[in-house]
């Protein structure tokens, strides 16, 4: 089924609805939240991710919930949010096992839950990929809110900003402070702030959310966007200003892209799911090999005018060749898909173990 089809039959009645104790607000940190008075959201649910604690210490201001999922950027963040933990302001943390085994005790509280511990178990935040973001929606469903808004989420990234190196791999490094268009406000991020170039493959956090949108559906979970101007065109939209007063009718998604969900399938072991990631993983790489070793052979006929058997055993050598290398490729892609897949279940495996030791150890001043 395409994600298209799975959306139209889980529209939602778009009738008037209002903010209430059910709903939660996941605040993105895009420049559209610079409209949004924060304050006004305080006696709601409200998950705040990432750096823009530098914000909430100007206005001194703290969200209900804290979310970082992002490996990299929680750790270079450790020492702030070791600092938030331990003000005792915000409720709950939702971070990486990397960053809860960095606190040391700072994190040997009830309060910090170790995302990779308990993503798995049918929950819903067993959902690839995950973002910061996507997850933080999720999460607000697992903890029981029925209604999710998502506010500054613009997904339009610049990927590479003014002042920003690269490093290893799809790692950047804040060098210089320069004017950011990603956030929301001057001063997001810093001189030494490590992160991940935001969209590592084409429209990550736009498919993440779609993804999501589709799991809380299923669970009865409403999800809408409070920014119509966001890249996220697959949820409803909601006007912040009355759905906290008067009321407000949503407006439909206007998404109308049917794809097949190839990264969504990544955890399915089904014969057709593999195949269908796999064309997706290799499929461009293939046709254009492929194409030029039909050009290849084009060529060798035009100018060596052989003869029709050696043209014949040469097409069907070349066939024999492309359909054994496709096979060994194929076998590899399987077998490598199937240690991630291992490596990922010890992993969550490891990270329970931990986040018992850490919660029978947690010391009470910390609660």
């Amino acid at each position: 089924m395409t994600y298209l089809n799975l959306m139209n039959n889980a529209q939602p009645d778009l009738k008037s609805i209002r903010a209430d104790e059910h709903t939660a607000f996941v605040l993105g940190n895009g420049p559209s939240l610079a409209d949004v008075a924060l304050p006004a959201l305080s006696d709601y649910a409200t998950i705040g991710m990432n750096a823009a604690y530098r914000y909430w210490r100007e206005i001194d201001w703290r969200p209900r919930y804290y979310a970082c999922v992002d490996t990299v950027v929680g750790m270079s963040h450790k020492d702030e949010i070791a600092e938030l933990i331990e003000e005792g302001q915000i409720e709950r943390f939702l971070l990486r096992n990397n960053l809860v085994e960095a606190l040391g005790r700072t994190a040997q509280t009830d309060r910090v839950v170790n995302f990779d511990a308990i993503r798995g178990d049918g929950t819903l935040l067993d959902v690839d990929p995950p973002t910061t973001g996507s997850h933080s929606a999720l999460w607000a469903a697992e903890m029981g809110y029925r209604k999710v808004v998502i506010l500054g989420v613009d997904a339009q990234y610049k990927e590479l900003v003014d002042g920003a190196q690269r490093g290893d791999g799809i790692e950047l490094e804040i060098v210089e402070a320069r004017d950011n268009p990603n956030y929301f406000f001057k001063g997001y991020q810093a001189p030494g702030d490590k992160y991940n170039v935001p969209n590592p493959r084409p429209d990550l956090h736009v498919n993440a959310w779609r993804r999501a949108s589709v799991n809380l559906r299923e669970a009865g979970v409403d999800i809408y966007n409070g920014n119509v101007n966001s890249g996220v065109r697959c949820l409803p939209f909601i006007a912040l200003a009355p759905f906290l007063n008067e009321g407000a009718a949503p407006t439909p998604p206007d998404e109308t892209i049917a794809f097949w969900d190839n990264d969504a399938a990544a955890t399915q072991t089904t014969p057709q799911a593999r195949r269908r990631q796999f064309v997706a993983a290799y499929g461009a790489g293939a046709a254009a090999a492929f194409a030029a070793v039909a050009l290849a052979l084009v060529v060798w006929v035009v100018f060596t005018s052989p003869s029709a058997a050696l043209i014949s055993l040469a097409s069907a050598g070349i066939g024999a060749l492309s359909v054994l290398v496709t096979a060994l490729i194929y076998v590899r892609f399987v077998i490598l898909a199937q240690l991630a897949r291992q490596d990922a279940a010890l992993t969550a495996l490891r990270a329970k173990f931990a986040d018992l030791e850490r919660l029978r150890n947690h010391e009470p001043k910390l609660r």
